[in-house]
């Protein structure tokens, strides 16, 4: 291959490359900094919720049902993820369905950067049977997260008061700063 032509095709992948990054969602379709209406066009449907800065949509994830939420500031998209909506009887199974969505997350989006079980109370940490009772008194949580060039992605399991949750959460690592300056301008105004 003559050096021209080695150079074209280069400067070919290098576009190719840079079209690929430029085009890659953040979250299902959706880019960070997209307004509220261009999330609403590459939904499928309709909102099932909506507020002035967020929209929300019942759906399921391998057989689990979630509310996918997608969060607005100044009508950027800045952070979006999933909040775990079905319930069980037995407290151990919400440890059962984080390990098999962590596993999906794990197949996506390679090794975790973060993997922990946090113990703030470790009166069940001898007694598996009762972890997922720990969970729900706010003693014990699970949290894996990942990191990429525009996205933190996490997956938690929590609890306080009696009452279990899940989240799988999706944050701009471009608009965190700029977040955070509008978040805190806005509770010193209404403080």
């Amino acid at each position: 291959m003559d050096k021209r032509k080695w150079i074209m095709l280069l400067v070919g992948i290098i576009c190719l490359s840079f079209l690929i990054t430029a085009y890659a969602q953040d979250f299902r379709q959706a880019n960070w900094g997209m307004s509220k209406e261009e999330v609403r066009a590459i939904e499928s449907a309709e909102p099932d919720y909506e507020s002035e800065d967020g929209l929300g949509y019942d759906v399921t994830i391998d057989g689990k049902n979630f509310l996918c939420l997608y969060a607005f500031l100044e009508d950027k998209l800045y952070q979006a993820g999933y909040h775990y909506v079905d319930t069980h009887v037995n407290d151990n199974n919400y440890i059962v369905n984080f390990e098999e969505l962590k596993e999906l997350l794990i197949q996506k989006y390679g090794k975790p950067k973060v993997d922990e079980i946090i113990w703030k109370n470790d009166l069940f940490k001898d007694d598996i049977q009762h972890w997922g009772m720990a969970i729900c008194m706010g003693h014990l949580e699970y949290y894996t997260a990942w990191e990429n060039e525009s996205t933190r992605t996490l997956i938690k399991l929590y609890g306080d008061n009696y009452e279990i949750s899940m989240i799988i959460g999706y944050y701009s690592k471009q608009l965190e700063d700029w977040a955070d300056n509008i978040q805190n301008k806005q509770a010193l105004q209404n403080f």
